[in-house]
């Protein structure tokens, strides 16, 4: 074997590097969810956009009367969270008129995701904020 045979074998790869995101919206797709009754909350609006890498999870909001939860208005799978309400905000509202269609999926406006990371004020969302320095406009 010469010194490029391990170039040569790698040349014939492709490598692919998925997102957690893209994986999570393969397996949310399965749940078969009406178009427009549904929108992704969270980071993942601002993944689409470029602001962040990735997730961690999908939150996912749904319409109240589509989907009548059992437990307190949410249902939680392992990386995905269904929610059929939002702090402070109508669900109909923000789906109807408060998002963005990427690849078929209906997302909540940056704005409003940073305006509700805002008003939490998590530690976890600090990298995120400190971009914005208070304004959700940028």
């Amino acid at each position: 074997m010469g010194p490029n045979v391990k170039t040569e074998f790698l040349e014939n790869w492709v490598f692919i590097v998925m997102k957690k995101m893209d994986i999570l919206l393969e397996v949310l797709s399965t749940y078969n969810l009406p178009k427009g009754d549904y929108a992704v909350f969270g980071s993942a609006p601002l993944v689409v956009v470029g602001m962040v890498d990735d997730v961690n999870d999908l939150d996912v909001i749904i319409r109240p009367s589509k989907w009548p939860f059992q437990t307190e208005g949410e249902y939680l799978t392992e990386d995905i969270e269904f929610f059929d309400n939002w702090p402070n905000e109508d669900v109909d509202d923000l789906i109807d008129n408060h998002s963005f269609e990427y690849d078929g999926i209906l997302f909540i406006d940056p704005k409003k995701v940073i305006k509700y990371k805002q008003n939490m004020n998590r530690d976890k969302d600090i990298d995120i904020l400190s971009m914005f320095r208070g304004n959700p406009n940028g």
